[in-house]
């Protein structure tokens, strides 16, 4: 990791960045939409340095934008022929605001990959997700209806229009969960090839499934302490079972709620449909 002279973010980076070691491409979300998946597919491949951990949630100025240039570049290899991360909190506007502005200053000239997946199916992943971690304790009906940040993590057009106002259409790559699922190596071959690498390339483990969200267990008050001291190829051993996890009931949206997310998300979800010019024609809304 490099132990340069710390340099600070700030309104011109251009000098800076020229040094090497910062990302190529950005996986900017959404999140609960694949972009774990990605980012380890992506790490696979011998001629990229995808980020480790794959979160970095650099630009984001409540998490890490303070620690400074060198902390970011230090995630990457500055030989590799293509440097990435995967951060899906870069696409939360209003509730993480002001991402795309300070990453276009940084990397005028990256490029982008935004996933989705039905919004309200997304927003469903996401209170799994959070009530696993202990960051909601609401039931899900309430929580997607009363916490602004579902509905806001759902609206691809608002999110990617922001990122658009920096970045050319042409530079960003929208794939849907789906895709990747289903038509996996068309996907890569396509996500390789807008990358420019080399889009032949196959590993073993591209061919398994990942059903991490199927599998969550709500971390008990153990699971947290073991998940902030443990390391972290140990704790993934661990934390299904008890004394570290319990599990919980994955509930389904009912009717009334499916309705309101509907009624708040369609003007968004069309207007990503002609942003893109994807038809999304098995989304819900």
């Amino acid at each position: 990791m490099s132990q340069a002279t710390e340099t600070k973010p700030g309104a011109d980076n251009r000098e800076a960045a020229a040094g090497g070691g910062l990302p190529d491409v950005v996986v900017i979300g959404a999140q609960k939409c694949g972009t774990s998946a990605l980012h380890s597919y992506l790490a696979k491949h011998p001629e990229t340095s995808m980020s480790q951990p794959k979160e970095l949630d650099f630009f984001i100025a409540s998490k890490n934008w303070d620690k400074g240039l060198d902390w970011y570049r230090g995630h990457f290899d500055p030989a590799a022929r293509l440097r990435g991360e995967s951060s899906p909190n870069y696409t939360a506007d209003p509730v993480l605001p002001g991402v795309p502005e300070r990453m276009a200053k940084l990397l005028p000239d990256a490029k982008l990959i935004f996933m989705a997946r039905d919004p309200i199916d997304r927003a469903r992943a996401q209170w799994i997700h959070n009530y696993s971690n202990r960051v909601q304790d609401k039931a899900l009906a309430r929580a997607v209806l009363e916490d602004d940040e579902y509905v806001a993590r759902s609206s691809y057009h608002h999110q990617l229009s922001l990122f658009c106002e920096h970045y050319p259409l042409e530079r960003v790559l929208v794939l849907e969960q789906d895709e990747l699922l289903h038509d996996r190596e068309a996907t890569l071959r396509r996500v390789f090839a807008f990358l420019g690498l080399r889009d032949d390339f196959w590993h073993p483990s591209y061919g398994r499934k990942r059903h991490e969200t199927q599998k969550r267990r709500r971390k008990t008050a153990i699971g947290l302490a073991a998940e902030r001291r443990l390391p972290k190829r140990w704790w993934r051993k661990v934390r299904f079972s008890r004394p570290f996890s319990t599990p919980f009931e994955h509930s389904e949206l009912d009717d009334a709620t499916r309705a309101e997310l509907a009624d708040r998300l369609r003007d968004d979800a069309n207007r990503f449909r002609e942003l893109t010019g994807k038809p999304f024609a098995t989304w819900s809304v």
